[in-house]
């Protein structure tokens, strides 16, 4: 799966926009799509939790029937997993992805996430079939070691991106990451800092000015990260939203502790989680 954009749908009211972002990421990069529906082990009970209190006489009948049960649902479920990703390719090949590789896989989400490799880009919905915000979205982001585009539930194509800076290495390095990528080339951005230096900011802008990236720059002080940003990303009719999601400065600790959920709960932009 190297250099590929997946695309992680589940038949949830998020699953449009995550192939739309999807295809648009991989448009931008030139990276070859797939995507990919997984079938939870938490969906299908465990027999010996159903049957551990009842008779011996009983308990093998029962179990017998229990086990055709749970076969069958199996069945129904990995059928209607296909189901979604025979539609989702079926939408993709409208927006000019026809060759989107399809994959069926059982497990938890972030482990089988973690077990594909490098992967160019992972797109994720905010919300999933079972929570309003994605009950995997904070594991995933913390065990991933590739970037993670959080997409809510409607698609806009990104014209302009935010990029949260806290002048820390790890977020210079994320600053220049952004300088040769293809993703966000032909979008202007805006590098807000909370709580920061302004000379940081200065420097920040510089950088991607040298790049021939329109920029502009804003230094906020509040006490609540996640309410300037998302203030400020409303104000300015941001499309997008970059972030670092791990290290050790005050910004990046917010987006990979339990402030994550927060953050992708109030936000109204896709997030692209950089690692």
């Amino acid at each position: 799966m190297n250099n590929t954009v997946i695309a992680c749908v589940d038949g949830s009211p998020s699953t449009r926009p995550v192939c739309e972002y999807a295809a648009w990421a991989a448009g931008k990069l030139g990276a070859p799509l797939a995507l990919l529906h997984v079938l939870e082990k938490s969906e299908t009970p465990a027999v010996s939790d159903l049957t551990g209190s009842i008779g011996i006489d009983s308990r093998e009948q029962l179990t017998e029937a229990l086990v055709r049960v749970e076969g069958e649902r199996s069945r129904l479920l990995m059928a209607q997993g296909k189901a979604v990703l025979a539609g989702c390719a079926e939408l993709l090949k409208q927006t000019g992805q026809p060759d989107a590789q399809l994959l069926q896989k059982h497990g938890a989400l972030d482990e089988i996430l973690a077990e594909l490799g490098e992967v160019r880009l992972m797109v994720l919905g905010r919300r999933g079939t079972q929570n309003q915000v994605g009950s995997h979205l904070e594991s995933v982001i913390r065990l991933q070691k590739n970037p993670v585009l959080i997409v809510p539930e409607t698609f806009t194509p990104p014209a302009r991106v935010m990029f949260a800076y806290d002048g820390s290495s790890e977020s210079r390095k994320n600053l220049t990451r952004l300088t040769v990528s293809p993703l966000l080339h032909g979008l202007s951005c805006h590098i807000v800092m909370v709580n920061g230096d302004m000379s940081a900011l200065q420097d920040a802008q510089a950088v991607l000015q040298e790049a021939g990236i329109t920029t502009e720059t804003r230094l906020l002080e509040d006490e609540s990260v996640t309410g300037a940003l998302c203030r400020y990303a409303d104000a300015h009719d941001i499309d997008l939203t970059v972030m670092g999601a791990c290290g050790h400065s005050r910004l990046r600790r917010f987006f990979i502790g339990s402030h994550t959920t927060e953050m992708v709960s109030e936000s109204r932009q896709p997030l692209l989680m950089l690692r």
